[in-house]
This record gives C-alpha cells, sequence and structure tokens, in this order.
C-alpha cells in the first residue's frame, strides 16, 4: 500500500515559500527546457523530514555536474533563507524516460508531488 500524498498546502509556510521560490527561479532558469519540479520524499508523505527532496526534470542535460552547480546557486540562498535545506537531484527528461521502471524514479513518479 502506497502511503498517501499530502497536498502542497499542508506543508509549513516556510516549506511552500521555498518550493515556490525554487520553481519560479528554475523556471527563469531553464525556460521550456525544464519539463516537471517533482518534490519527492519524507515531508511529501506528510512525514517529518529535515529537507525538502526535488526532481529536477530538464530536457537535453550534456553535463549533470553543470547542472548541479546551476542548481545549487539556487538553492543555496534559498536554504539560508528559509533555514530549509532543499535536495535537488537533476535528470535528463530523456534518461528519465528510459529509466523510469526502476526502484527510485518509479517510487518518484508514483509517489511524488508535480510542483
Amino acid at each position: 500500500m502506497n502511503p498517501p500524498k499530502v497536498s502542497k498546502e499542508a506543508l509549513t509556510l516556510s516549506d511552500r515559500q521555498a518550493l515556490d521560490t525554487l520553481v519560479r527561479a528554475l523556471r527563469r532558469l531553464y525556460a521550456e527546457r525544464l519539463k516537471q519540479v517533482i518534490f519527492y520524499g519524507h515531508k511529501s508523505r506528510g512525514k517529518r523530514g529535515s529537507d525538502l527532496d526535488v526532481l529536477v526534470v530538464i530536457e537535453g542535460i550534456s553535463d549533470r555536474f553543470v547542472e548541479m552547480s546551476r542548481i545549487h546557486q539556487i538553492t543555496g540562498p534559498i536554504t539560508v533563507d528559509e533555514d530549509i535545506l532543499i535536495t535537488a537531484i537533476p535528470v535528463d527528461a530523456a534518461y528519465l524516460e528510459t529509466q523510469r521502471e526502476t526502484s527510485f524514479f518509479a517510487a518518484i513518479l508514483k509517489e511524488g508531488i508535480v510542483l
């Protein structure tokens, strides 16, 4: 049995603000290349957790470490401003399609909240 998803509105105000700020910044950075932002993990299931786990689905990633650095430049200030750690994992949209049945991605796609 799958744990129920919580609505984004059930999160704390600080969590919602952090996620909203993140999504806005990712949309500015990636524009049409940003395919999805998926909030997953303990907090997305209504459980206690210390961070916000986010999968960032981007079209056309050529270097994952470059994208991690770009995203970290966004999450770093949010972490400081909101006192919330954001763990954001970039993944190429085409790669996700080929790996969507693996346990890690299948769980995120099934249980995660698309922002």
